[in-house]
């Protein structure tokens, strides 16, 4: 068995998490330390989107309707051309 003192801030975000993805305190803990031990990369690994979280957002455009509208030309042009054979 193992104690850790947290202060009261960090021990709510342990919990937070631990409840929302359905496991223990313990076992977020435990999931943790074996993941930070496994390397020094190995805690910081993911998926690309959690390495571009900060990154990943919608852009607004004041008029998108230009681009949909090339697009449906086009699908129709292609699809009359495969179809014209």
């Amino acid at each position: 068995m193992l104690t850790v003192k947290l202060d009261p801030k960090l021990k709510a975000q342990v919990r937070r998490l631990a409840a929302a993805l359905g496991v223990s305190t313990s076992e977020l803990v435990r999931q943790a330390l074996k993941q930070h031990l496994a390397g020094p990369t190995a805690a910081r690994r993911g998926t690309a989107h959690d390495a571009t979280r900060d990154l990943c957002g919608i852009a607004e455009a004041p008029d998108l309707g230009l681009s949909s509208r090339r697009m449906s030309t086009l699908i129709r042009e292609r699809h009359a051309r495969k179809h014209a054979r």
